[in-house]
């Protein structure tokens, strides 16, 4: 049963979260471009948007680079409080950004700092035999009126594979989980990745097309903060 105050609470939460979608755009990706919004639940004030759009190496030119918008607004009236752009901030050739999703998991990297994420998907979605897929994940924290970057290019899920035919496959996912660390450096908190696998592969025995499934080793590496971003191994990023 709803108390007369809760209800208030709740109503007025609605409230702001209907007027948050209501002035943030939400555009779906049409290839070229889109829009992103969301209230953030540690602070139902505030609302993330961010917004991408392509620009081409050249005139009619597939491959390119996508630039980003990135927003902090109030989530009443769309006033922007803070606010960081990176032309070329996603690169898009053979291996395709395909799209962009808005992380508002708890993120609190110091008593009064908490940050928000962002989680940006590429794919190869031309090559049948050697398929490629990555999501990278961006941690942003605000300074005044402006977000800044301090994590940038972490892989938390790569998706490859190879093969010569319908039954000569190996495909190998690999997925990795943030969580805040109990020691800091320079003022922020430790982040601990921890990372699993799976390698499928399939192999021709005869006429059978026989499957196996093997898990990797699991590992854990903690990233520190250097005063300005957290340090990523090279195996950790990238392609």
């Amino acid at each position: 049963m709803f108390t007369p105050t809760r209800l208030l609470i709740v109503l007025g939460f609605l409230a702001v979260t209907t007027q948050a979608h209501a002035a943030c755009e939400i555009k779906k990706f049409d290839g070229h471009s889109l829009s992103r919004c969301k209230v953030w639940p540690a602070f139902p004030e505030k609302a993330i948007s961010a917004k991408s759009t392509f620009v081409s190496d050249s005139e009619g030119d597939h491959d390119g680079v996508f630039d980003l918008e990135l927003s902090l607004l109030n989530a009443s009236n769309a006033k922007p409080l803070a606010n960081y752009v990176k032309p070329g901030a996603y690169n898009s050739d053979a291996i395709r950004f395909d799209d962009l999703k808005i992380d508002t998991a708890r993120y609190r990297l110091a008593s009064d700092v908490r940050a928000f994420g962002l989680r940006s998907d590429f794919a190869d979605r031309l090559s049948r035999a050697n398929p490629y897929a990555k999501t990278d994940l961006a941690l942003y924290v605000r300074e005044g009126s402006k977000l800044r970057p301090v994590l940038e290019g972490l892989v938390i899920r790569k998706e490859f594979g190879e093969g010569s035919g319908e039954c000569e496959t190996k495909d190998t996912k690999i997925l990795r989980t943030v969580e805040i660390g109990s020691s800091s450096h320079n003022g922020f908190a430790d982040l601990i990745v921890s990372s699993s696998g799976v390698v499928y592969t399939s192999t021709q025995s005869g006429k059978e097309c026989v499957s196996k499934t093997t898990d990797l080793k699991k590992t854990q590496i903690t990233l520190t903060y250097d005063g300005k971003q957290y340090l990523i191994p090279e195996d950790l990023r990238g392609y």
